[in-house]
């Protein structure tokens, strides 16, 4: 199942201020893979393609949204658009916004006050996201760029469109399933939590609803855990123990060498990746090849 990720429009169609349209070569590539919900804020509420700039400004220890140009203040109709929006959204895996956008940036959008600099913050959209839904993965196209945010995003919204298929199919075995095959991701992305989803999964008296209700609330926030390079090199010796023991020694040192390179930055993520992938097609260890650590996501994105 694809996930069903929120988009900024100017991705797809011309609706910056300035009329343009943003081309980003990852979002590019990401949209053939997900299912796209395209929406601007700033479209919706009227302001035109192309339009004046707005602005974030504090006032009185408050965040206005300003257009300077004409001197509308559009903090009300904003909010108000944004929130009716969102109401009406049906269930997200996740959001990628545009960056530096003071309705849709992600920690980037500029703060002023009267035309002094102060610091950037998260956009007016991108705000209203994260407190309708703290543990939704948001980003925008410029975090992005680290490939340690990108793994993290993608793992989440992945995961999370799976399991959106776990609760339309209410399959016990299928529910059971998903918990399996995500063993080592969500190791690595928070062990305890881990652990309570594992709890939960067992519980012998809940409703299968029940469960999966609260399994979706533990892995939320499960999710919302960046995993560490000292994370992923625990998962990655962990697996390497159903190996070591079956290869040469030679082999045994090339394995926990390109480890210990991970470790200290040296070769990336997939490449270790790929040689036990290699390793489980070898010795058919299916278990191995099913769990999602081994491939989160399409290989094209990373």
């Amino acid at each position: 199942m694809k996930p069903r990720l929120l988009i900024s429009l100017c991705f797809q169609s011309p609706a910056r201020y300035d009329g343009g349209l943003v081309r980003d070569p990852f979002v590019d590539k990401l949209k053939a893979f997900v299912e796209p919900i395209y929406f601007c804020p700033e479209k919706a509420l009227g302001l035109g393609v192309p339009r004046a700039k707005i602005r974030i400004v504090i006032q009185d220890g408050k965040k206005k949204l300003v257009q300077p140009e004409s001197g509308r203040d559009l903090t009300e109709e904003m909010e108000a658009l944004i929130n009716g929006y969102i109401s009406s959204l049906e269930e997200i895996d996740g959001a990628l916004l545009k960056s530096k956008s003071p309705s849709c940036g992600v920690g980037s959008a500029k703060f002023f006050k009267g035309e002094t600099y102060l610091k950037r913050g998260n956009g007016f959209f991108a705000e209203a996201l994260k407190e309708r839904w703290p543990s939704l993965p948001l980003t925008d196209e410029g975090l992005l760029r680290d490939r340690s945010i990108r793994y993290h995003f993608l793992s989440s919204i992945f995961s999370l469109a799976e399991f959106r298929r776990v609760k339309e199919a209410k399959n016990p075995s299928q529910f059971v399933e998903f918990h399996t095959l995500h063993k080592f991701l969500l190791k690595t992305f928070h062990e305890p939590l881990f652990k309570e989803l594992g709890q939960i999964v067992a519980h012998g008296t809940k409703t299968l609803e029940e469960k999966i209700n609260l399994y979706q609330e533990s892995l939320l926030r499960c999710l919302t855990y960046k995993p560490s390079r000292s994370r992923h090199v625990n998962t990655l010796y962990h697996l390497a123990g159903y190996f070591t023991k079956r290869i040469s020694q030679r082999e045994k040192n090339h394995l926990l060498g390109l480890i210990e390179k991970f470790r200290h930055g040296k070769v990336d993520l997939i490449t270790v990746l790929e040689l036990l992938r290699g390793l489980a097609f070898r010795f058919e260890e299916d278990y191995i090849l099913k769990q999602r650590y081994l491939n989160p996501f399409p290989d094209e994105l990373f």
